[in-house]
């Protein structure tokens, strides 16, 4: 009972111990204790703790002073089973002191009063009941018995908790095997669940079946449910037969939560027996049964909304285990899971199919079948609109299987340690046809360019354009191209230009050889890409235009060494090949750059020198043999006597006058230079001097 000044206000200590059962409990005077399993069967702790009482005093006059305890001769009695222990008085139990300082009271008429200082003082006591020889699953309840406050076996002033189940009755924690042997007999019966749809429970709306053993017999047996930790439902009344047994098939509450839930059975003359029930999502599968071949969709309910979940296969027999796919669960918490054939290499026998969210879990039984090659391959066929088979499955040396459809075909195979069913049809597989080797009307995939496909079409291409790939490339079709073969070291250029998005759009042609020393070529709707010892390189509009004009890859050019450059002065692009290079700017057009007048050209800084962009090819056909290019800013020639120099500006015009090469001066000998106010080039046969606005020729 309270001793002392009573408690004012739920600020200073938290509030006056109750004086009796009826009075409010205030959760920092309950007695509460945990449940803990000890080191043998049927053993354990309840470690009780217990605010004992409290005192403050002030400085302040105007504040009462508090001095309160909590029942000091109270005895907990703790019953297991059939057992009561009493714990000695409250009084008498460990204690631990705790003090703080307060700084707010009240006055006596119960007004608060803060900015104040008191010292405060809490008692504690702790003490812990040890039990054993004592079944696993034995109902445990604790009450408070005070003569000083007529308490006698209260209720609701100390609270159990289960560390094993955190709400409803606390129970015995499970453990295995029988109790020691020291212990006296403890007859008591056993319940179990059985036919459970799956190994993690029930969904809710199931019916599942419990058995005990061990009961009265013709005794009633009450079963309760219970739906949420603090609602129990009867769920069952069955008789106990004449050997003690009962069976009674109970149906899961259509409003159980998604958890662990507690089935309880209560008869007279035995104990209190419960098992431990997991509500779960719902799950079904059609068919229940199948194998390689077979299509399979798994629908589940009671999923959360946009949860991610996985749905697996797993032998009952085995370790075995398959991701079949993943879906994500709809607003309802529905979902469906389809696939169009099951994988060939499941242990055949009993399995379980599993959908495992983030949040939620089932799974149901199903049983898998022996493989059916040609069913499969049928069930492929099926869903890509192949028709009717024309053929029975063939098996090639290499182990792929084949069967042919009135639409095409379907193959099955290993590629990189995966074995699949892949279907081919349409414009794609006539390509394939068309490159690979046949002989007495039967095909030779592993002697072709592509091998056997290695994935099904994959569509939604830039402009309703499609693919397949095979075990040496891909096929690739559009609507305004047509289906081309792709492989190789063109096909990994094509990649790195960013396939049909790129430059080059679709392939318009299949590769084509008996190019000069072995070269290679393929052409696009950008262009084309061109392969020789040099490499593959993409050959583009302007550019791929000028080196047509020069004989492509038999001109003097030879083949392209490295991609189009761009970034140049004034949005210039050029392109090297083996015999130099072609220089392409939006002002002037594709022009070759090669030997000695390139040489020049490099050494008067290209484009973003004096002479710009060429204007021209080379132009030969000059007196001794002489060359020429012209450029932007002039002309670079080149003679076999006297080497590549620039011709430009006032004294060029002056060398034109004077009948350039042909003239009395001959060839230049020099480039232009500097003098006193002006410039001057040497020629074979003179000097052209620019210098204070006038020409003179020497």
């Amino acid at each position: 009972m309270l001793a002392g000044i009573a408690l004012l206000g739920a600020g200073l200590l938290g509030g006056a111990a109750p004086a009796s059962a009826a009075d409010p409990v205030p959760s920092w005077w309950i007695i509460t204790g945990t449940l803990s399993p000890g080191s043998t069967n049927g053993s354990g702790t309840i470690p009780y703790h217990v605010t004992l009482g409290a005192t403050v005093t002030y400085t302040d006059p105007r504040c009462v002073p508090i001095s309160v305890s909590y029942h000091p001769n109270g005895v907990v009695n703790t019953t297991i089973g059939a057992s009561t222990y009493a714990s000695p008085p409250l009084s008498q139990w460990p204690t631990t002191t705790v003090s703080d300082t307060a700084t707010t009271c009240h006055d006596s008429a119960g007004n608060p009063i803060t900015g104040v200082t008191g010292a405060r003082t809490r008692t504690y006591g702790d003490w812990t009941l040890d039990y054993s020889c004592q079944l696993s699953g034995l109902a445990v309840a604790a009450t408070l018995s005070d003569p000083d406050a007529g308490l006698t076996d209260a209720t609701g002033l100390v609270r159990l908790g289960d560390p094993t189940y955190l709400y409803g009755p606390a129970i015995v924690p499970d453990y295995q095997g029988a109790l020691p042997a020291s212990c006296q007999p403890y007859p008591a019966p056993t319940l179990a669940l059985s036919t459970l749809p799956d190994p993690y429970g029930a969904p809710a709306g199931a019916t599942v079946t419990l058995t005990g053993t061990g009961y009265v017999p013709g005794s009633a047996a009450t079963i309760t449910f219970d739906t949420t930790p603090s609602n129990t439902v009867p769920v069952g009344s069955p008789t106990v037969r004449a050997d003690g047994t009962f069976a009674a098939d109970i149906t899961i509450p259509a409003n159980a939560y998604q958890g662990h839930h507690r089935v309880t059975v209560n008869s007279p003359g035995s104990l209190t027996r419960t098992v431990i029930l997991n509500v779960t999502a719902e799950l079904s599968s059609s068919p229940t049964s199948g194998g390689f071949g077979s299509t399979l969709a798994v629908t589940g309910r009671g999923f959360q909304a946009g949860e991610p979940i996985s749905v697996d296969l797993e032998a009952e027999t085995s370790a075995y285990g398959l991701v079949l796919g993943e879906v994500t669960a709809r607003a309802d918490g529905t979902f469906t899971y389809t696939t169009d054939v099951l994988p060939r290499d499941l242990p055949i026998g009993p399995a379980r199919l599993h959908a495992i969210g983030r949040y939620s879990q089932a799974a149901v039984p199903f049983t898998v079948l022996p493989p059916n090659d040609g069913q499969a391959m049928d069930t492929k066929a099926a869903a890509w609109g192949l028709g009717a088979s024309t053929g029975p499955v063939s098996i090639a040396a290499d182990g792929w299987e084949s069967r042919t459809y009135q639409r095409g075909a379907v193959f099955y195979g290993l590629y990189r340690g995966t074995k699949s069913l892949i279907a081919s049809r349409g414009a794609i597989r006539s390509e394939w046809l068309a490159v690979t080797p046949e002989s007495g009307g039967i095909r030779f995939p592993e002697s072709g360019v592509l091998g056997y496909p290695t994935t099904d079409e994959v569509s939604g291409l830039k402009d309703g354009g499609v693919y397949q790939l095979y075990e040496g490339g891909a096929i690739v079709w559009s609507p305004a191209t047509g289906a081309h073969t792709s492989t190789g070291a063109i096909r990994a250029r094509y990649a790195q230009l960013g396939y049909e998005n790129g430059v080059l759009g679709y392939p318009t042609s299949d590769e084509a050889g008996g190019l000069k020393d072995g070269g290679i070529y393929q052409l696009y709707q950008g262009g084309a890409i061109v392969w020789s010892a040099t490499g593959a390189h993409a050959s583009l509009g302007g550019i791929r235009t000028e080196w047509g004009r020069l004989g492509y890859e038999n001109g003097t050019m030879g083949y392209p060494t490295g991609e189009e450059t761009g970034g140049l002065w004034s949005g210039g692009v050029y392109q090297m090949y083996q015999g130099g290079a072609i220089v392409w700017s939006p002002a002037t057009g594709a022009h070759e750059s090669t030997g000695a007048i390139r040489t020049r050209y490099s050494q008067l800084g290209y484009e973003t020198g004096i002479m710009g962009y060429p204007t021209s090819d080379e132009i030969g056909g000059l007196k001794g043999g002489g060359v020429y290019q012209m450029y932007q800013g002039g002309a670079i020639v080149w003679s076999p006597a006297t080497g590549a120099h620039a011709s430009s500006g006032p004294i060029r015009t002056r060398y034109g006058q004077l009948g350039f090469e042909n003239g009395r001066l001959g060839y230049p000998t020099s480039n232009i230079y500097s003098v006193p106010n002006g410039t001057a080039q040497n020629f074979q046969s003179g000097k052209i001097t620019y210098a204070n606005g006038s020409i003179t020729v020497s």
